[in-house]
């Protein structure tokens, strides 16, 4: 049975992005990291019945180096944030503009991977949020650092994605 469109605004509205210090702090398998992330982003994957990620997604994104590889068939924390950014971000760009993103982010000044990830969570469950809440406009300002402006505008573009597709659930309503 396919959810309603208030439905799935109101599960958009509770969406919660883990922040580093709620993804596993022990090692994992590619079956946990993959049923770990579909659970924590399923409710993001609105027009299709496909999983966000499977185990040939994340081996292709291990082969094209944009995760780094499992350590002895072991997945870490590090792994799951990328693999989560990743998956979001696919839903728009390519896995070369994703590259470039990830790119830009560590080669920025004082960058640490924690911080970016709880950053980049901070910033999309936000950003979902608003502009779910406000009908598709957001209300959120641009910040003056040029860093912060890309990646805001990048995960609203996402977002946006996210949002129409929920609106084209029965649109005549």
């Amino acid at each position: 049975m396919e959810k309603d469109k208030a439905k799935i605004k109101e599960e958009l509205l509770n969406f919660k992005c883990p922040r580093w210090q709620d993804l596993p702090d022990f090692d994992i398998y590619m079956d946990q990291v993959v049923f770990y992330i579909n659970q924590q982003l399923s409710v993001l994957n609105i027009s299709d019945g496909d999983k966000p990620i499977t185990s040939s997604m994340v081996n292709n994104y291990v082969k094209n180096s944009i995760v780094k590889p499992p350590i002895k068939k072991h997945y870490k924390r590090y792994h799951l944030a990328f693999l989560i950014v990743v998956t979001i971000l696919k839903r728009v760009y390519s896995l070369g503009e994703i590259s470039q993103m990830i790119a830009i982010q560590t080669k920025m000044k004082n960058s640490n991977l924690e911080a970016a990830y709880d950053t980049f969570a901070i910033y999309f469950e936000t950003t979902l949020h608003d502009i779910v809440a406000n009908n598709g406009i957001s209300t959120l300002t641009k910040d003056t650092n040029p860093y912060q402006t890309l990646l805001m505008n990048i995960i609203q573009s996402v977002i946006l994605k996210i949002y129409a597709q929920a609106e084209l659930i029965d649109p005549i309503r």
